[in-house]
């Protein structure tokens, strides 16, 4: 089969998948799996009902107020942490 791509994307592909170690089409599969994945994991939308709604309002407004005065962590740190934690290479 093949799939036409951006030469932007298919050169950041290239650099991502040698990154990794892998092959173009190794790196494309695991990209899919992994998304398939996350998408099996994906909850439904919170809405007021739920129990835990007040807890996770709250946490969210903290952190929105965290953020204004500027206690945050770039996202790519947060990711990166996160990513290190569940073992997750991307």
């Amino acid at each position: 089969m093949n799939v036409t791509i951006a030469r932007e994307i298919e050169a950041q592909a290239q650099e991502r998948a040698k990154a990794e170690g892998l092959t173009i089409g190794a790196y494309l599969e695991q990209l899919i799996r992994e998304d398939a994945a996350w998408n099996e994991n994906t909850e439904a939308a919170l809405d007021e009902q739920d129990p835990d709604y007040p807890m996770i309002r709250a946490a969210v407004e903290e952190g929105f107020a965290q953020a204004e005065r500027g206690e945050g962590k770039p996202a790519r740190d947060v990711f990166a942490e996160l990513r290190a934690k569940h073992e997750v290479s991307r």
